[in-house]
């Protein structure tokens, strides 16, 4: 539809004014989800999407976790993913951020849109006073309640306002899976710490009542990236090049979580022709597939701050039970 093809670009348009300036020719992911969040995975998909389509090279595709601390020239421009683990809500990842941003000081380092979260007393503090030490550190927030606070408490660096990144991914990829409705309703319901305690558990009018989908052959192939992981570290203990198995640990984080599981949400919404959703992740996909949705906040109100930002005017995007 014509209304959600100009929000698309739009939204890409912004991404493009505010990120690209900030990135050297050469680029390396650090922290990429290696895990089964299918949200992460289409910012994922975004992010390298944008770097292919804007002429950079990307010089390596490392999971969370997974980043080997390379030597790397001053002149690349290190990438931290975006979503919504950014505080203590989802500390671990948190976490390698902070170690990444303490281990490059020399490196310009981008952290692309993220919702921010904090409800430990004083940890925002603590990890403000963390980031300032490096001067050439770059972090957008994907919402104004994030920019919000990321002018108050993070103003030491460069922040900045910029859409999710899953707005960049390839259009094709997404041409393939739009116009096959077959008339149902989706109440997509999601079962972990951020749902809210009001958020009802069913809807009358839903078909369908599930979270994402969390493909079961998909833990074969994390505990295979896992065992290759230890391998690499094994062999740089013993100082040997591990260069093999961590592009081969690339490769594989590419094609069976980022690629896989993109696929995997945009077949999983295909047939549904009105979405009730308490993901910010199925709203944002639903819009990239051309489907109304309607939305239930989390704990902390990340999908209408994110609807607020970005969606005005947007008639298919509402919160649920508003006329």
């Amino acid at each position: 539809m014509e209304h959600f093809e100009k929000k698309i670009a739009q939204l890409r348009q912004e991404i493009a004014r505010n990120v690209k300036p900030l990135l050297t020719e050469r680029v390396v992911i650090a922290d990429a989800p290696y895990y089964s969040n299918i949200g992460d995975s289409l910012i994922w998909r975004g992010a390298t999407d944008f770097i292919r389509e804007n002429g950079f090279k990307l010089l390596g595709n490392y999971g969370a976790g997974y980043f080997p601390f390379p030597t790397l020239d001053k002149d690349v421009t290190i990438l931290l993913m975006g979503g919504g683990n950014f505080g203590d809500l989802w500390r671990s990842l948190q976490d390698i951020r902070l170690e990444i941003i303490a281990r490059y000081p020399e490196n310009r380092i981008v952290m692309l849109p993220q919702s921010i979260c904090y409800e430990t007393k004083g940890l925002i503090d603590k990890d403000a006073d963390l980031m300032a030490r490096h001067t050439d550190l770059h972090l957008f927030a994907r919402d104004k309640s994030g920019y919000n606070i990321l002018s108050e408490h993070f103003s030491r660096n460069h922040v900045y306002l910029a859409p999710d990144m899953a707005f960049y991914i390839d259009p094709r990829l997404l041409a393939r899976h739009r116009h096959r409705e077959k008339g149902k309703t989706l109440f997509l319901l999601r079962s972990d710490k951020e749902l809210h305690q009001s958020t009802p558990t069913a809807l009358r009018e839903a078909d369908v009542t599930t979270d994402w989908i969390n493909p079961k052959q998909f833990l074969p192939k994390m505990y295979s990236l896992m065992v290759a992981k230890r391998l690499s570290e094994e062999l740089r203990r013993h100082g040997v090049g591990s260069g093999l198995v961590d592009r081969a640990i690339q490769w594989g984080g590419s094609r069976f979580i980022r690629d896989s599981l993109t696929r995997k949400g945009c077949k999983f919404l295909e047939p549904f022709s009105r979405i009730v959703t308490t993901r910010l992740h199925t709203m944002i996909l639903s819009v990239l597939m051309h489907k109304p949705v309607e939305y239930v906040d989390n704990t902390y109100g990340k999908l209408s701050a994110f609807a607020d930002t970005w969606f005005a005017g947007l008639a298919e995007v509402r919160p649920y039970g508003e006329d």
